[in-house]
């Protein structure tokens, strides 16, 4: 068993540990702050197309993409140099940008966004395999990873928000184009022996071996259930972050003014996803605490009534609600991180988590595709109910599988 507690030393992460953790911190923070460009700069966005079952559509293929890539690398970092998918993440997110600023018409602009979402797809898979193949301290640093996501979805959308309001929605792309680059400059902190995995690991088994192997690990019934979990929560939540900057700038009355040159809508939003952070730090304490199971039940019942309430308030309540929605959202990131970590062997995490970002993704897109109709026809406040339906349907889930992580061995 992993320890989790700190050594004795009270250094919780050595040299090299935490030059990885602070690469996979600042990519993680730029990864998850384009998983959010579309969605905040979508009240924007919709003054060129005001059609909310377009922008679902955009929306739709953006995730879809995203999950492709996802699964790819995923299976890829199992095997190949980490460095080198780490650059390629952002080199393509940064030619997704690019094409955005560029595109001139609805087909140029989904072709875009379907390039975004496929560079942006290839981190969380790589990432999170390397941090739960090489640091001892597994739950704390992915706390750690995940909060440095939330603190770039805090910092990212009010500056491009106030590029979008003050120049026009393109230069907010053309300005996150530049800032793709960045993993590209700092690769070389990465340690040669966090690059690839393991000669066993690669080794290990030949092609046919290790695919009977794949399928064996990820047919198994407890497996499977794990992925359903996270398909139904990671789905609710990408689908619904699609339409929450649009839903804080409209239900919540924020719209497109400024303050001392900065967009409010966006300081909110920034505001909001600040909330998350003490969300993921708390979510990855209490799946250590609680356990996996519990801890997830604790998250889901904090959100299903505040996603049924968000349907019949407006204005100041909608906005105070928002960060604690966010918060227990992120509640959940670290502990179904965990729960691949902990039920996967080594040489499956890369693979683990590119199902987890590649078919979350996909049933993600097809939430956004729903959720842009259900706005486009009943309002935007009927979004939120649809996500609490999954949740509602996740529950029983967790418990058996709770249930089947007790039942004795055969």
């Amino acid at each position: 068993m992993v320890n989790e507690h700190p050594h004795v030393t009270g250094q919780l992460f050595n040299n090299k540990e935490r030059r990885l953790l602070i690469f996979t911190g600042i990519s993680h923070a730029i990864s998850d702050a384009w998983y959010l460009i579309y969605p905040a700069l979508l009240f924007l966005i919709a003054v060129d197309y005001g059609d909310f079952l377009f922008l679902g559509i955009v929306a739709n293929v953006m995730i879809a993409t995203r999950g492709v890539s996802g699964v790819i690398s995923g299976f890829l970092a199992d095997h190949y140099s980490n460095k080198a998918l780490y650059g390629t993440f952002a080199i393509v997110s940064s030619l997704g940008c690019l094409l955005v600023y560029f595109s001139t018409n609805e087909i140029m602009l989904v072709l875009a966004f379907a390039i975004l979402g496929f560079g942006t797809g290839i981190y969380h898979p790589v990432g999170l395999s390397g941090i739960t193949r090489f640091i001892s301290e597994k739950t704390r640093a992915l706390g750690i990873h995940e909060a440095a996501g939330c603190f770039g979805l805090s910092l990212f959308p009010v500056l491009l928000m106030t590029i979008g309001i003050t120049f026009g929605w393109r230069y907010a792309f053309l300005c996150a184009a530049l800032v793709s680059l960045l993993p590209v400059l700092l690769l070389p902190i990465v340690q040669e022996e966090h690059d690839k995995p393991s000669k066993h690991i690669v080794n290990k088994h030949d092609g046919l071996t290790q695919t009977k192997l794949v399928l064996k690990t990820f047919t198994n019934k407890s497996i499977l259930l794990i992925y359903l979990l996270i398909v139904l929560l990671e789905g609710s939540a990408m689908g619904l972050d699609t339409f929450i900057p649009i839903a804080i700038a409209d239900i919540g009355g924020l719209g497109e003014t400024k303050v001392i040159g900065l967009s409010i809508t966006g300081l909110f939003v920034s505001f909001m996803i600040l909330g998350g952070v003490p969300g993921s730090l708390y979510g990855g304490l209490i799946g250590t605490k609680l356990g996996i199971y519990r801890a997830l039940n604790v998250a889901l019942i904090i959100s299903i009534p505040l996603l049924i309430l968000l349907a019949f308030v407006s204005g100041n309540w909608f906005l105070a609600l928002m960060p604690i929605l966010r918060g227990s959202t992120n509640m959940r990131a670290p502990i179904l991180n965990s729960l691949i970590s902990r039920n996967l062997p080594n040489d499956m995490q890369g693979k683990g988590f590119a199902l987890m970002y590649g078919i979350a993704p996909i049933v993600g897109s097809f939430i956004a595709l729903a959720a842009g109709a259900i706005a486009k026809f009943y309002g935007l406040n009927w979004v939120f109910p649809m996500a609490a339906i999954l949740l509602i349907i996740a529950l029983p889930l967790i418990n058996l599988g709770k249930s089947w992580s007790n039942a004795p061995k055969q």
